[in-house]
């Protein structure tokens, strides 16, 4: 995917950008099994795109925003500065704790925890709330953005 510049100034949660994340989770699911996308915005581009690959890749940690983060990393370097993490379902610690490594500025996210289907469990029940108020820095948080839109997601299976 080429970066794409969007020609508007971006204001946090951005409906537009979480619209896209629904869409490549809607169609990127039965590659990797679970229909999670995830999107790195910093200004107003994109950086990265990503859904979640962890039955294609055999890979456990293969989480549509581990995958984002490891992409925009190798773009913008260890440091995420200034981005923001997209993702169609609330990130589990691990997740949470890799924007926070990436020091990056905050997460908005559509379905939340208490969401969760048999197809989409959430394996950890910590709150990403719980991981960013321990954390440094403390990133902004903006949950359940379009979490209707998002819950359908969780409806899917492979």
């Amino acid at each position: 995917m080429q970066n794409l510049i969007l020609s508007f100034y971006m204001h946090h949660p951005n409906k537009d950008i979480m619209d896209r994340a629904i869409k490549l989770a809607y169609e990127k699911f039965k590659e990797g099994g679970h229909a999670v996308a995830a999107i790195i915005v910093k200004n107003n581009e994109i950086i990265s795109e990503a859904f979640t690959t962890v039955r294609r890749d055999i890979d456990p940690t293969a989480h549509a925003e581990i995958n984002v983060i490891r992409s925009a990393a190798k773009k913008l370097g260890n440091k995420l500065l200034d981005c923001y993490l997209y993702t169609t379902y609330e990130p589990c610690p691990m997740c949470t704790s890799a924007a926070i490594w990436a020091k990056m500025k905050g997460i908005v996210y559509g379905a939340g925890m208490n969401d969760q289907t048999e197809s989409h469990p959430q394996r950890i029940t910590i709150a990403a709330s719980e991981i960013i108020k321990n954390g440094t820095p403390e990133l902004e948080l903006y949950p359940e953005f379009m979490r209707d839109e998002c819950k359908k997601l969780l409806a899917l299976k492979a």
